[in-house]
């Protein structure tokens, strides 16, 4: 049962401003501008080549109003939640529930692109998010025709992918159980990190990973905490992030051998984002 991840959540308070931010930050205008009435929110969606990038604040009432205001009073502008994806939910559900997820029956959902009046449909597949200790996370699986266009470049070196979302956790093995076991997303790599006190996990899927730091200096509950977005060309999107106005550090080598990142300080709706280039094959 392949799950692979759709996209990321970020909740804000300003859907315009924010907007405007992360289209500088990526170098890209919106793939996607639409509204959820079912739910009381309105969205900005991203397209990259490998998932996409939400951002989501309130727009009325509604059980997405609800968990967006919630999530905006207690941490502010921040990544509010992970959207796995399946080909086939009836397969999905199945293995999730035979798993213990208690994951529902697929529940219809349909938006409006505001700039085009294009038409997507969707089914979404809910659970407990006390089964992500905290995290909000659910299935979604896309109806035939409903796909996304990408975020068009607006120049020269834009951002081009994810690479991956941080997750910290007090418990590795509630991580793997969630994200391994139920979610069937693979385990690509488990190792010891004495420098963080705990267990570094990273769950792959879409050419992308969830990094999963367990220790005890996490939160109680599991916590969205990072991102990390690639480029192809390093040193041109940091100059024109620089030349935009974007606060950006100097490049350095990266954790991983043959890797270089630099940290993006500002027009990140204040979520930690990490820029990471590796090494051509």
């Amino acid at each position: 049962m392949p799950t692979s991840i759709d996209h990321i959540i970020i909740t804000v308070p300003d859907l315009a401003s924010a907007t405007a931010d992360y289209s500088q930050l990526l170098g890209r205008s919106p793939s996607w501008r639409g509204a959820h009435p079912d739910y009381g929110t309105a969205n900005t969606l991203f397209k990259l080549e490998n998932a996409y990038i939400e951002l989501l604040a309130v727009q009325g009432e509604g059980m997405a109003a609800d968990i967006v205001t919630a999530n905006l009073e207690s941490r502010g502008s921040s990544l509010g939640g992970i959207v796995v994806g399946t080909d086939n939910a009836t397969d999905f559900i199945n293995h999730a529930r035979d798993k213990g997820l208690a994951a529902s029956d697929p529940i219809p959902g349909q938006g409006v692109d505001e700039i085009t009046g294009a038409a997507r449909h969707w089914h979404n597949i809910f659970w407990d998010p006390a089964a992500a200790r905290g995290v909000f996370s659910f299935c979604i699986e896309h109806d035939p025709g409903s796909s996304l266009p990408e975020a068009t470049p607006t120049g020269e070196s834009p951002i081009t992918a994810v690479d991956h979302i941080v997750v910290r956790t007090r418990s590795a093995d509630a991580a793997k159980k969630f994200y391994g076991d139920q979610l069937g997303i693979r385990l690509a790599l488990e190792q010891d990190v004495p420098d963080w006190g705990g267990t570094q996990l990273f769950f792959r899927a879409s050419s992308m990973s969830i990094e999963v730091i367990a220790s005890e200096k996490a939160p109680e509950e599991d916590e969205l905490w990072g991102l990390a977005f690639k480029t192809d060309t390093l040193e041109q999107t940091h100059q024109r992030l620089r030349a935009e106005g974007i606060t950006v550090s100097d490049i350095r080598e990266g954790r991983k051998p043959g890797t270089r990142v630099c940290t993006i300080k500002s027009h990140t709706l204040d979520v930690p984002t990490l820029l990471i280039e590796h090494p051509s094959h």
